[in-house]
């Protein structure tokens, strides 16, 4: 079979807009492993990869007009350039690429979900409605038009049937998740960690990383830190991710809760230091309202470090399958309570959660394992789209 040419299609792969934008850079380095050609079209100003992804073109042709990604100048390359890849694939939903791909891309398009049909995105009522509108006018036709809706997981699957919107005649495939554990030497990247934030040595303290938004949840865990402070059991707590308007209010929040000298707060992190922080750790922390996969829930798994989250994480049944986490409901009440559980545990304990987190990584969500299932499925989608 020849090298299938793919080219995935996003708004931004700008890191600070969250873990899909890692995980489509592993995703994409674990198919040409199997032999595909991967490329990136984004509607960012500019964006530079790291010498090591350079197997991997990205051609950014933004500004759009606005955020949702109208973009002249992309539709007109895109018009020039489709004939020189067999699929295409949108990343996301609610943007324009979608309905481009409907119009420019017919039978050769797939589109990753990305959590965004998440039951938790219907409890604003104005979106809820602007959505429903788009969707039945729309988003619903792109998704049905396209080869199929991709999931990450079973559950995920299982959701968007009862999601705020009717996901009914839309093909979904589950096609699996994950990332590639980078080849840092541990004791390296943690002392580059240690010589940026020194105050953090030598204190057991857990991890938050990622974007700040309601749906992460963070509230919930600073109220849970407080509840603990309350009975004299105090956790510390590193929270990394990019600046915003909810990462203000979770500031104040924490010094309205006095858990200032018990949060140690950054901007966003990556490459080796981000690695330290992970190593660094003592486990991470997801107290989520609703998350597709949880991808940095995978990358502490991968450094052996035990995870906390919730059951509106679709992931939590392989953390408590492997034995590698706590899981709790989606309340500071709850959370606390596996807060106070972890905190109890012995070293003996810890140890075995360590072991524990690192087979459930390699079981589940190491990439240069489980990417068989998508590259298979592509390859069959091509073996029918050149038989028809």
């Amino acid at each position: 079979m020849k090298k299938i040419k793919i080219l995935r299609i996003i708004h931004t792969m700008d890191p600070r807009h969250g873990g899909p934008q890692n995980a489509i850079i592993d995703n994409s380095l674990a198919l040409i492993k199997k032999g595909f050609s991967i490329d990136i079209l984004t509607s960012d100003s500019k964006f530079i990869l790291e010498n090591k992804k350079s197997q991997i073109k990205i051609f950014n042709l933004g500004p759009s007009i606005f955020e949702y990604g109208l973009n002249i100048k992309l539709i007109i390359w895109l018009i020039n350039n489709k004939k020189k890849y067999d699929f295409f694939i949108i990343e996301g939903l609610w943007s324009f690429y979608s309905f481009i791909a409907r119009i420019l891309l017919k039978k050769r398009y797939f589109v990753f979900s990305h959590g965004q049909l998440d039951p938790f995105f219907g409890l604003n009522a104005f979106k809820k409605i602007k959505k429903k509108i788009y969707w039945k006018f729309i988003e619903k036709k792109n998704l049905i038009y396209a080869n199929s809706l991709f999931v990450t997981t079973n559950k995920e699957k299982k959701l968007l049937s009862n999601t705020y919107v009717k996901t009914n005649k839309i093909k979904k495939k589950n096609v699996g998740y994950g990332i590639l554990k980078p080849k840092y030497k541990k004791e390296i990247v943690k002392k580059f960690f240690y010589s940026k934030y020194p105050y953090l040595k030598n204190k057991r303290f857990l991890i938050f990383l990622g974007r700040f938004h309601e749906k992460k949840g963070c509230n919930t865990l600073l109220k849970s830190l407080h509840l603990l402070k309350l009975k004299n059991i105090k956790i510390y707590l590193f929270l990394a991710g990019p600046g915003n308007d909810y990462k203000n209010r979770l500031y104040h929040l924490s010094k309205k809760l006095n858990l200032e000298n018990q949060i140690f707060w950054s901007d966003n992190i990556k490459g080796k230091l981000k690695w330290g922080a992970l190593y660094s750790s003592n486990g991470m922390v997801l107290s989520s309202n609703g998350e597709n996969f949880g991808v940095s829930l995978a990358e502490s798994l991968s450094c052996g470090k035990p995870v906390l989250t919730t059951y509106k994480v679709n992931i939590y049944d392989k953390i408590l399958k492997h034995k590698c986490g706590l899981v709790s409901k989606n309340n500071s009440v709850s959370f606390s309570k596996i807060l106070y559980k972890y905190y109890k545990f012995n070293k003996k304990i810890l140890k075995n959660y360590s072991k524990n987190s690192t087979k459930c990584f390699n079981k589940e969500f190491n990439l240069t394992n489980n990417i068989n299932i998508f590259a298979e499925y592509l390859k069959n989608e091509y073996t029918k789209l050149e038989n028809n």
